[in-house]
């Protein structure tokens, strides 16, 4: 079953959606300099040891690419999903007053104060209007 965040809840759980963002904000940049280290030695003309280099760029790439996988898991496994990773949005299935809402939190964002409407995940992002007290 899915769950739904009221938006108290959505900014409560921040805390891990934020632990389980920073490793996979971890691994893209190391994934992405790993990347650009094979492309660079791929493009060299010295074969001496480009082999066994290569697969151990391949090998470490491979491990970034699992631990992406896993982090996103982690985020599923709390009914949110990753709609892009840069930046890193998530998409947190809410309940509001005025019925279902998705909560939308990026990278570097201090709390939840985005969303839009179920179906609307392409769209722009839009602030929350939040009442006055709440």
């Amino acid at each position: 079953m899915k769950r739904t965040y009221t938006l108290p809840e959505a900014n409560q759980v921040l805390k891990l959606v934020r632990a389980i963002s920073a490793e996979l904000l971890e691994r893209r940049t190391a994934r992405r300099s790993l990347s650009r280290q094979r492309d660079q030695l791929e493009a060299a003309s010295t074969p001496e040891g480009l082999r066994s280099e290569l697969a151990e760029l391949d090998a470490r790439i491979w491990e970034h690419d699992e631990g992406l996988t896993r982090c996103k898991s982690e985020l599923e496994d709390l009914s949110m999903t990753v709609l892009r990773t840069n930046p890193l949005t998530v998409h947190i299935p809410g309940t509001s007053r005025t019925g279902a809402v998705v909560f939308c939190w990026q990278e570097g964002e201090s709390s939840v104060c985005f969303g839009h409407p179920p179906g609307e995940e392409e769209h722009q992002r839009r602030p929350l209007r939040v009442a006055k007290g709440a």
